[in-house]
């Protein structure tokens, strides 16, 4: 496996040291810059081809959620991004820029290595994703039943009962369809197009990059929903409305507390 080139940008220079650090013991992962000034930063990446970038919030002249919305990265440009910050308040602005993770500062090694399993992952699915699609004329997932549908991935069709769902996530051209027992789906279609084929009194939209199965909400809390035990998905006060619409009509809640 070619090693995943990491940009570090922080202006703080024990912070980025710390990171470097935590990449030079992590395999398959190799620093190939760092940028301690924001500006130099959206000099020297753009067209530039990088793996991962790793960037601060809180800098002078440009923070880093303009700076990553300045250089246009998403995942349709195979750039991941992880956000990082002594914060928590901007993690939502950062799933709204398509990060893959967000750090609190000051980072543990235990949590870096879980940021850098999720990258690995996101990697292995757009891999495999590559090879299943390559040669293969592409098909739409199909409703069947009100209760399931079927998914072409890997050569056949797969069945899959609107019960086994836990939620869709948007990865670029791709969604991700995570079911029960943590096992998950990736196939090349839309999130558009997925929320006007499922059943909506199953499923609900909740962000630009989720949809959620209505059955699998546990709590909802300030611009999030909570699924299982410690799951949390962003909610977008575009998608807000509706989704207290579909819970109330449901009677899954009677009320939502106003935000």
């Amino acid at each position: 496996m070619r090693k995943i080139n990491c940009v570090i940008i922080d202006d703080e220079p024990p912070a980025s040291d710390i990171l470097k650090y935590y990449i030079d013991k992590t395999p398959n992962f190799e620093v190939t810059e760092i940028y301690y000034d924001p500006i130099k930063a959206l000099e020297g990446l753009r067209g530039k081809k990088v793996d991962v970038i790793f960037c601060d919030v809180e800098m002078p002249d440009i923070n880093g959620l303009q700076l990553l919305e300045s250089l246009c990265l998403d995942r349709n440009k195979n750039t991941l991004v992880v956000i990082i910050s002594a914060h928590a308040k901007y993690a939502i602005d950062g799933f709204d820029i398509n990060a893959i993770d967000y750090l609190l500062k000051p980072v543990s090694f235990a949590r870096f290595l879980k940021s850098t399993q999720k990258i690995l992952d996101y990697l292995k699915d757009q891999n495999s994703k590559d090879i299943d699609t390559g040669t293969e004329e592409q098909m739409p997932l199909t409703e069947s039943s009100k209760d399931y549908i079927f998914i072409k991935s890997k050569g056949k069709l797969l069945k899959i009962n609107y019960t086994e769902i836990l939620y869709i996530e948007s990865i670029g051209d791709y969604v991700k369809i995570y079911l029960e027992n943590s096992k998950s789906i990736v196939i090349m279609d839309s999130l558009k197009y997925l929320e006007k084929t499922l059943p909506d009194d199953f499923f609900k939209r909740i962000h630009r990059s989720y949809i959620v199965a209505i059955s699998r909400i546990r709590a909802i809390e300030y611009k999030k929903v909570i699924i299982g035990e410690n799951l949390s998905l962003p909610i977008s006060n575009s998608y807000y409305n509706a989704l207290y619409d579909s819970l109330v009509s449901n009677h899954i809640v009677r009320s939502i507390s106003e935000r």
